[in-house]
């Protein structure tokens, strides 16, 4: 990213992601419908205190530009109609922007027998084929994934427009895996 880019961070919660950003002078906005979001203001974030949708990002498009980054970590399983927030992602992405979702990791779940993380909040566990099935719906591609340990083992995803960046080794590694 360079400085005047637009990055937007999908449950922004105190704006923690948007704080580590290294670059100055990036347009940093988080969506966060709770009132936490005054703590990310506090810091000097600009906060839409509203749920992610069609108007919220047709709004930081209008007003700001297109994310070069779009942001959503621990926020995919907790989200009821799942393929029109990716629609969303879709409009608000730059040409060659970078979409990075984490979330608790189907696989880790299963092979460490975490049945007790499974709860009312969670709508669903993704693993990297049924994120990988979702995102290509919408003309997406995941270009690289890891398994990190958060919350007992998740995945993260680097997505964008089908055929912008070469898909690394890590993904066909992962899927393989699942397999």
């Amino acid at each position: 990213v360079r400085p005047n880019d637009v990055v937007v961070d999908i449950g922004c919660n105190d704006g923690i992601t948007l704080k580590t950003y290294p670059v100055n002078n990036l347009i940093k906005i988080g969506v966060e419908p709770s009132d936490v979001a005054k703590k990310a203001e506090e810091a000097g974030i600009n906060v839409i205190n509203k749920f992610f949708s069609k108007d919220v990002a047709e709004g930081i498009a209008k007003n700001y530009g297109r994310a070069k980054i779009i942001t959503a970590t621990n926020v995919f399983a907790h989200i009821d109609g799942i393929n029109e927030i990716v629609e969303c992602i879709l409009e608000l992405l730059d040409q060659d922007g970078v979409f990075i979702t984490e979330c608790h990791y189907l696989g880790a779940l299963v092979d460490t027998l975490q049945y007790d993380t499974i709860y009312h909040e969670h709508l669903m566990y993704y693993s990297l084929h049924s994120l990988k099935h979702l995102l290509e719906k919408h003309g997406l591609e995941i270009f690289h994934a890891k398994e990190i340990p958060t919350h007992g083992g998740s995945i993260r995803a680097f997505v964008s427009r089908k055929g912008k960046y070469p898909i690394k080794p890590s993904v066909a590694g992962i899927l393989d895996h699942e397999e």
